[in-house]
């Protein structure tokens, strides 16, 4: 996860912060945490086709490459360090002080640096432009569009100066699935149906701006901090095992599956040819 801002400017020109490494007059990313792992729960649903299209041939053909799928994730909270977030502290008085404090920010050990507490459960629907469902191997590749709600608290020298609670955003981003069917080697098991898979999901690189996350954090002076940017990419493997929730339909028997004996004693009664010829000859 990274926080970034875009750097302010001057009569629409960009400040690059020269003394901060990797900075661009694009993005300047004010968040310094490490890969972080987080065990979260997530219902969803195996790529399907779209009703349809499978058997399309002729122009339209390429829509037999297309898949959907929907996830819905429980609540995963981060932690971590927001730096030089919106300024390195410095007041300023002139308008050369602003200037000399952008191109020349404070480093890190010096500057402004605040802790923040982000949580967020997600709901999405993934579009997979290109699928490919082989006998054991699938593959897809997709964007992303959804909602989540999230809250975000940050705090500095021990103060909360920012509390938002219960907030929307937009999702866009983009997934890449891989899985492997694992059944094939335990056909007479309930792992018969079973797919080990690799998926990659990236938020808020489609269109190069993140996903907006309000605040209420105030430069060093009281004024309105810039906007507060975000992007997440996300790793999962694991096993996935369909469930079938219902009954297979029966199918119309066309016939008994033997076919019926002749002369067959019912309830130890004799034939009845066998009666009467009895009747006929009694001696």
């Amino acid at each position: 996860m990274d926080f970034f801002t875009h750097p302010s400017n001057v009569q629409g020109i960009p400040i690059s912060k020269f003394s901060v490494p990797g900075s661009d007059v694009d993005t300047s990313i004010v968040s310094r945490d490490s890969t972080t792992t987080r065990a979260f729960y997530s219902i969803g649903s195996v790529p399907s086709r779209i009703p349809g299209t499978r058997d399309i041939k002729g122009f339209f053909s390429f829509l037999s490459g297309l898949a959907w799928s929907f996830n819905l994730t429980s609540p995963r909270t981060y932690r971590g360090n927001l730096i030089n977030y919106p300024d390195d502290g410095r007041r300023y008085l002139a308008f050369d002080e602003y200037v000399s404090n952008q191109l020349f920010p404070l480093p890190p050990q010096l500057g402004r640096n605040m802790e923040y507490t982000y949580e967020d459960y997600q709901m999405y629907f993934t579009l997979y432009l290109g699928y490919y469902e082989g006998k054991n191997v699938n593959f897809g590749v997709g964007p992303i569009y959804g909602l989540a709600v999230y809250r975000m608290d940050i705090i500095e020298r021990e103060q909360r100066i920012s509390s938002v609670k219960n907030q929307l955003q937009e999702l866009k981003g983009l997934r890449l699935l891989f899985e492997y069917n694992i059944g094939q080697y335990f056909p007479d098991t309930i792992l018969y149906n079973a797919y080990v898979f690799l998926e990659v999901t990236s938020f808020g690189d489609l269109d190069g701006k993140g996903m907006n996350i309000r605040n209420q954090v105030t430069t060093a002076n009281g004024l309105p901090a810039p906007s507060l940017y975000m992007n997440m990419t996300t790793y999962r493997m694991g096993v996935r095992k369909e469930l079938q929730l219902s009954k297979e339909p029966h199918k119309k028997e066309e016939g008994p599956a033997y076919p019926p004996l002749k002369n067959l004693p019912s309830a130890g009664l004799p034939p009845k040819e066998d009666t009467k010829t009895e009747t006929e000859n009694p001696g």
